[in-house]
């Protein structure tokens, strides 16, 4: 199935705005999020996560007795388009939970929420290579460990790729940047921008893989991961590179068995692009170097049985 239509004739999402999950243990947010940078916010029934840039680009909400769950996927639209994607969704046979001239609340493939609010298009990042490390290493008391700049992107697992792909790229108008087969496919936004603000990986479930915030550097990766690790938050994987992306990172298991990027250098697509998708080798999927990742690192926790513990490297 071709999901690359006519680029001008597509409306459609423009970046990720948040994600929201339920989670069994909604006391661990506010340690780990001040860890990794990011300020958390509570009343004890929900849990909001702000960075510098995006207030509540999460929001988390607990859940007794099970595994965390991803409950809703948040994009962001041009304002004028949303009227369109609802169109779209109602024709596909979706169904549409909530609508406003500047919002719009669907249910997904697996279940999941989508959700899309009315923003202007955000800037496109022009990466100078040169700006991706410090061009002189300053002294550790000359530096504050920086912060997340963004939540970016967001992998996602789904039971049924076709179906998942009708309605990312034909209702939401993304648009495939690179794939493995139907293990994993790469999306980015037709307005131009980051490789991919959603990755979709085959899975027996629907569950979240990871998220991801931009960094900003490769210097600003290593030193968050480090204070991290200070903090006692050293399980994951990195630093590396993906292949497919470009990217730097190096992941960190988050209190509920979910994966965190901190990620810089994702190649940019612009919005009047015409290259064709790649469909590459599994070798290609995870990173062109780096440490080799955890024996459980695809592993879809939200689709294990209750009770059944991750395989752990």
């Amino acid at each position: 199935m071709n999901t690359n239509c006519s680029i001008s004739s597509i409306p459609g999402v423009a970046a990720l705005r948040g994600i929201s999950l339920e989670v069994p243990d909604l006391e661990a947010a506010a340690p780990f999020f001040a860890a990794l940078g990011v300020t958390a916010t509570g009343d004890g029934t929900q849990c909001s996560v702000h960075t510098v840039a995006q207030a509540d680009c999460m929001t988390l909400r607990p859940v007794s007795g099970r595994r965390r769950r991803l409950r809703r996927i948040t994009f962001t639209a041009p304002p004028s388009e949303i009227g369109t994607i609802h169109t779209r969704a109602i024709e596909a046979g979706h169904m549409v939970i909530a609508a406003t001239p500047a919002s719009l609340l669907m249910s997904g493939p697996n279940g999941i929420e989508s959700e899309v609010v009315a923003r202007d298009v955000p800037h496109v990042k022009a990466y100078d290579c040169q700006a991706l490390i410090f061009p002189h290493a300053p002294c550790h008391s000359e530096i504050d460990t920086p912060r997340p700049q963004s939540l970016c992107h967001a992998a996602i697992f789904v039971s049924a790729m076709p179906e998942a792909l009708d309605f990312y790229c034909r209702v939401l108008g993304l648009r495939v940047s690179d794939r493995c087969g139907g293990d994993l496919v790469f999306l980015h936004s037709r307005h131009g921008g980051d490789h991919h603000i959603l990755a979709l990986v085959k899975s027996s479930g629907p569950g979240l893989h990871h998220y991801s915030f931009e960094m900003g550097t490769i210097d600003a990766i290593g030193l968050r991961a480090a204070h991290l690790a200070r903090q006692g938050y050293e399980a994951g994987w990195g630093m590396g590179r993906h292949a497919l992306g470009s990217n730097f990172f190096h992941y960190v298991r988050d209190p509920w068995d979910c994966h965190v990027e901190l990620t810089a250098g994702l190649d940019q697509i612009a919005a009047d692009s015409d290259r064709a998708p790649g469909d590459h080798k599994a070798q290609d999927a995870f990173y062109l170097w780096g440490p080799p990742p955890p024996l459980d690192f695809i592993a879809n926790s939200e689709a294990l049985p209750a009770g059944q513990p991750l395989v752990t490297a």
